[in-house]
């Protein structure tokens, strides 16, 4: 029994292959180019209170609410945290105030003036202080910087808030804000801040508040 069984497999293995034929060719169907639609699906918004405001914390050197709070507060530049934490879109729990469901101008605003603090205390506790020491303006500043002098320390704050060269921005970017400079500096010339105090105040305030800083 086995050794028919053998002989009938080695009979069909030898056997004549089959051959299959090929099939006809058939054409693809035809076909259209999609074109890519840039256009925006949306408005611009914030991001996230929590990113903002880490942010926010790791500019003024890494600090701690609390740090940041003593830092920042002087001259009704700012008042304490719990009047912004709602503003920027976080939920209150004492009021029952739920989490801020899309950005509004009132999450701007309070960006804004959180900015706003920061550059101008800066400008007191860095630009003022050793140069070591400093967390935003971390350059030597001079006196009425021409537009090239300006523009390396320029680039500094734009790769610490925009987080890239700003080299590689629009082209006009440099000299928009240089411009920015030199009229605040102009119309600032005495006060607290020095005019070109009050120039780069201007600036890092501008760049705080740029839609690349804060928005998505």
């Amino acid at each position: 029994m086995i050794r028919r069984a053998v002989l009938l497999v080695v009979a069909v293995a030898c056997g004549r292959p089959e051959t299959i034929e090929p099939s006809r060719a058939v054409p693809f169907g035809g076909y259209s180019e999609l074109a890519l639609d840039p256009t925006p699906k949306g408005h611009r918004r914030m991001v996230p209170p929590e990113v903002y405001l880490r942010a926010y914390l790791t500019w003024f050197g890494g600090l701690s609410p609390a740090q940041v709070f003593q830092k920042a507060r002087g001259r009704k530049l700012f008042d304490q945290w719990a009047d912004y934490l709602v503003a920027l879109g976080l939920p209150d729990y004492a009021i029952d105030a739920p989490r801020a469901a899309q950005s509004n101008t009132v999450m701007l605003a309070a960006m804004g003036r959180l900015g706003e603090a920061l550059c101008v205390r800066s400008v007191e506790h860095d630009l003022r202080g050793r140069p070591d020491k400093r967390a935003v303006f971390a350059f030597e500043p001079i006196a009425n910087p021409s537009r090239d002098e300006f523009a390396s320390r320029f680039d500094t704050l734009h790769r610490t808030f925009l987080s890239y060269p700003a080299r590689l921005a629009p082209a006009d970017r440099v000299d928009r804000f240089y411009a920015l400079y030199r009229s605040v500096a102009a119309r600032h010339a005495s006060g607290l801040l020095s005019a070109d105090e009050s120039g780069w105040a201007a600036v890092c305030a501008a760049l705080v508040q740029h839609p690349e800083t804060g928005l998505y």
